[in-house]
C-alpha cells in the first residue's frame, strides 16, 4: 500500500512556505514581526475571512460599481468559519505514537471544527489555537467552503 502524504506542502517547499507566511503576517500586521508562538501540541491558525470586496459590476453606462460585504459577514466568519491557514506548529504537535507524520504543515489550508479551540484577535488578525488532533482534513483552499447547519439538506 502506497503511503499518502497528508500535507500539501512538499518537504522541499517548507522553508518557502514559512517565509511566505512571515511575509504575509508582516503585511497583515503592518510589519509587527511578532507572530504568536504556539506552545505544546497546539497549532496557530489564521481563520479564513471572506474578502470584503465581493464583486465588481459594470453598469450599462460603463461605470464600475463594487459590491462590498457587510461588516456582519466578517464578524460571522471570525466565529463560524471552518477554513484556516496553518501559520505555525507547537514544538510537541504531531509527536508521539499516535502520529506517523504531521497531518498538516505551515502553509496548508485545513478544515477545522467550529466552536473548538481558542479564537483570538491579535494585531487585527483573526487567529485560533487548536489542538493538533482537531484538524479534520487538508484542503486546497477555503474559498469554496460554505457553512451547513444541521437542519439544512445538501
Amino acid at each position: 500500500m502506497a503511503k499518502t502524504a497528508l500535507s500539501r506542502i512538499e518537504p522541499h517547499e517548507e522553508q518557502t512556505a514559512e517565509a511566505l507566511i512571515r511575509d504575509k503576517w508582516n503585511e497583515w500586521t503592518k510589519n509587527s514581526n511578532d507572530m504568536p508562538t504556539p506552545l505544546g501540541f497546539n497549532i496557530l491558525l489564521q481563520i479564513y475571512l471572506r474578502p470584503e470586496e465581493l464583486k465588481k459590476v459594470t453598469r450599462p453606462d460603463g461605470s464600475e460599481q463594487i459590491i462590498w460585504a457587510p461588516q456582519s459577514v466578517q464578524t460571522e466568519d471570525k466565529y463560524n468559519s471552518s477554513g484556516a491557514l496553518v501559520l505555525a506548529l507547537g514544538p510537541d504537535a504531531y509527536k508521539g505514537e499516535r502520529f506517523n507524520e504531521p497531518w498538516c504543515k505551515p502553509g496548508d489550508w485545513v478544515l477545522i471544527p467550529r466552536q473548538e479551540g481558542q479564537p483570538f484577535l491579535y494585531r487585527g488578525v483573526a487567529c485560533i489555537l487548536l489542538a493538533d488532533d482537531k484538524v479534520q482534513c487538508v484542503i486546497g483552499g477555503p474559498e469554496h467552503l460554505a457553512r451547513i447547519n444541521a437542519g439544512d439538506r445538501v
